[in-house]
């Protein structure tokens, strides 16, 4: 029997694409023990005990961006993070990570120990901790060409198996239909997303916008106060079955995370995105390729405004799509691949 820790949380953007590996793993290998690790201050708290996955935690370090009571603090920070992950992650054969704040300590841990590490980046730059993770991993896929990152394997994002389902039907007009009678929606419907943690910045310009009989279905966040539904308004916590939400939906308005622009692509969704205006960029980038393809387009957070949407959503509305992309539904299965291989 073989032990597999998955590292990477915070965000669904983390969390869902190492769930998505481990129940291929789980599918191939019944027998094997799985777990995830996390900090209490992510979604994994939440996500994996909901499907009754085994989560440990650790402690969250933020590396510092100026010299400050943090920076001076950091060092023994981490090395605290580290020391409470080794005595983790030595009772596993293989730490696989997904990257974020979890996956740099379960990087160093598992070298220190001498343990395989794979690793996967979702996003079109990649981010800190994989970069130094990568300098110690036996497996590197990314999603993403041009990645930076030798021997990586571009492999597309690992989608929750009800996405890979919905992509592989055989009528999207019927599959559509039937989306919209599980929801109870009879005419357009307007998917908003704002990440897995919800944008107030987004829910702000949604609150002021008037949709004229328009159906929405609007997610804003477990972290963010729930609006008052009204007719034609439906505002949810979180969205778990986003394969129904997306196939009913005529365009979707949306951060461009990177398993997002990978699930709108999958299931022919037309977007429109807001990239997070933090962070290392890399949101901006997740898109591009969307948008060139006239799948998507972008508009900076600064610039979206209820009087914008209130201009442009016919527009946006007649852009929708049921022709997906093809972007890779087989990720999952490659990156289990890669875990096999450094196992063998």
């Amino acid at each position: 029997m073989n032990r597999i820790l998955f590292a990477g949380g915070g965000t669904a953007g983390h969390i869902e694409p190492a769930w998505a590996v481990s129940e291929v793993w789980r599918k191939r290998y019944p027998g094997d023990e799985v777990a995830f690790l996390g900090t209490k201050s992510g979604l994994e708290v939440t996500l994996i005990p909901e499907r009754n996955g085994t989560l440990y935690l650790i402690p969250k370090v933020v590396a510092p961006r100026k010299l400050n009571l943090s920076a001076i603090l950091f060092p023994f920070r981490i090395i605290n993070s580290i020391f409470k992950t080794v005595a983790i992650v030595k009772e596993f054969d293989v730490v696989v990570g997904f990257g974020g704040y979890v996956s740099g300590s379960a990087y160093i841990a598992a070298a220190l120990l001498r343990k395989p590490i794979v690793i996967h980046d979702q996003n079109a730059k990649v981010g800190l901790a994989n970069k130094l993770g990568a300098k110690f991993a036996k497996e590197v896929a990314v999603a993403y060409p041009n990645s930076g990152l030798n021997k990586a394997r571009v492999v597309g994002n690992p989608l929750r198996a009800q996405i890979v389902k919905a992509a592989n039907q055989i009528d999207w007009g019927v599959a559509r239909k039937n989306a919209k009678s599980a929801l109870g929606i009879s005419g357009e419907l307007i998917l908003i997303l704002g990440g897995s943690s919800g944008s107030r910045a987004i829910n702000e310009v949604i609150a002021q916008t008037e949709f004229n009989g328009v159906d929405v279905i609007h997610s804003v966040g477990k972290e963010n106060k729930l609006p008052e539904a009204k007719s034609g308004y439906r505002p949810v916590s979180y969205i778990e079955d986003m394969a129904t939400a997306l196939l009913a939906a005529d365009v979707v308005i949306s951060r461009s995370g990177a398993i997002a622009c990978s699930e709108f692509a999958a299931l022919g969704k037309y977007a429109l995105f807001i990239p997070l205006p933090i962070g290392n960029g890399e949101q901006a980038l997740n898109a591009n390729e969307l948008v060139a393809a006239h799948k998507a387009e972008i508009i900076q957070q600064r610039d979206f405004t209820s009087g914008w949407l209130n201009t442009n959503l016919a527009r946006l509305l007649k852009q929708g799509s049921v022709e997906a992309f093809g972007t890779p539904l087989n990720a999952a299965e490659q990156i289990a691949d890669c875990i096999e291989r450094v196992l063998s």
